[in-house]
């Protein structure tokens, strides 16, 4: 009989999920007698959401009793069951292989990221979700398809909200490893930011601008170069930071990691260190894309309604997103300038305050992101999709009970 346990909370506990229990299969015979037999049901991964996206009416299912493995095959690693970055990483790098990036903290799992369109930073990098070249799905029957770039649904499985089925195993695209030296900045003034953010954020293969929109001496430009140290910043004025490292209000306590050096891409892209508690944890967190043409106009916009949102606010963090052709991806068909915001962990005060900056953002054709919290109505975001579409039908014929469907999958995309 497999096993169950409480459903609990997600990371920060601002959403205590209403499902009933967890299965926890232990193998994909089990799973697929889970899933065949279940009307209602959606996959926990490593809970690091701040809405409803993963919980279900009734029970959800987790693969954390499945087999974990890592296969790397040339420049592909196929990669089973509930691998978090943190885990894959060290085995890509004793191949001589690594990702193209990853998201600032490495404790997520690689199909629960892929699956929401979770991202680093980079002009011209993809979110992590543009590595997949294959997907092994498990659809509402039990039964299993890998789905290739060749496939007609590979749109909408490399980034899919779970709403097709249990995504049991991962092909991703690697590339010959490489060492980041990393450093994070104080005083550069922020005129000099906004008059160039492509510049700015396309400095180096990564960078994250850190603001409170109001106070530029705690202002962070932190960059991260695969060619050396990342001095240009110091030619806008900025001052290296010391070890101890503040990320607007967030005060980072031995957590982040090592800058200064030259390391290992894995040790230096995430903000986090693998071996710590990321963040600050006791947080909620949104994030709106817009195209990264209208980035100093949409800055504009958030920066003249700043104070209205102060209290809530621990940290904004900008980054950028390169274009794929992932149907649901923030980054569909277009760079964009990801305006991240980690708010104090009050649930009532944060959607409160989140109206006032997405109709600030809508001009921009705006696009949340989808496992953070935001308050869009459905129908604006699918405005912003051109291919939203085509991913109900698939969808429709992956699903055709409707077990993976949810009221956030109806509330956002009418699935």
């Amino acid at each position: 009989m497999t096993e169950t346990r409480a459903a609990g909370a997600t990371w920060s506990g601002n959403h205590r999920y209403r499902a009933t229990e967890v299965q926890l299969p232990a193998d994909l015979d089990e799973l697929a007698e889970v899933v065949a037999s279940a009307d209602s049901l959606r996959v926990q991964a490593t809970r690091h959401t701040f809405n409803d996206i993963a919980d279900a009416e009734s029970a959800l299912v987790s693969l954390e009793r499945l087999p974990v493995r890592v296969e790397i095959d040339g420049d592909r690693a196929r990669v089973e069951g509930l691998v978090t970055f943190a885990e894959l990483a060290p085995v890509l790098e004793a191949e001589g292989r690594a990702l193209h990036n990853l998201g600032s903290l490495p404790h997520i799992s690689v199909a629960g990221a892929t699956a929401t369109g979770t991202h680093g930073s980079g002009i011209g990098n993809g979110n992590l979700s543009s590595a997949v070249r294959a997907v092994e799905l498990m659809d509402a029957d039990g039964r299993t398809h890998r789905i290739d770039q060749e496939h007609e649904w590979f749109g909408a499985a490399a980034l899919s909200l779970g709403a097709l089925g249990v995504v049991t195993a991962l092909e991703l695209q690697t590339e010959p490893t490489y060492e980041v030296t990393q450093q994070a900045y104080t005083g550069v003034a922020w005129d000099d930011i906004v008059s160039d953010i492509e510049g700015v954020l396309g400095g180096s293969r990564s960078v994250s601008v850190f603001t409170t929109w109001g106070d530029p001496e705690h202002d962070l430009v932190w960059a991260k170069s695969d060619i050396g140290a990342p001095s240009w910043v110091e030619e806008l004025g900025g001052r290296p930071v010391g070890d101890d490292i503040h990320l607007g209000r967030i005060r980072t306590v031995d957590n982040t990691t090592p800058r200064g050096t030259a390391g290992p891409w894995h040790t230096r892209l995430p903000h986090f260190r693998a071996d710590a508690l990321p963040s600050d944890g006791d947080e909620i967190q949104s994030e709106y894309f817009v195209p990264l043409v209208d980035a100093r106009e949409a800055l504009a916009a958030v920066r003249a309604l700043s104070a209205a949102f102060d209290d809530q606010l621990l940290v904004t963090e900008l980054r950028t997103v390169a274009a794929d052709e992932l149907w649901l991806s923030p980054a569909y068909r277009r760079d964009v300038l990801a305006i991240h915001f980690t708010w104090r962990n009050d649930t009532d005060g944060v959607l409160a305050a989140l109206p006032a900056i997405e109709q600030a953002l809508a001009p921009f054709d705006v696009r949340p992101h989808w496992g953070k919290a935001f308050t869009l109505p459905g129908e604006r975001i699918r405005a912003t999709l051109p291919r939203v579409d085509d991913f109900l039908a698939i969808a429709g014929e992956a699903d055709p009970r409707g077990v993976f469907r949810n009221d956030y999958l109806r509330r956002t995309l009418s699935l």
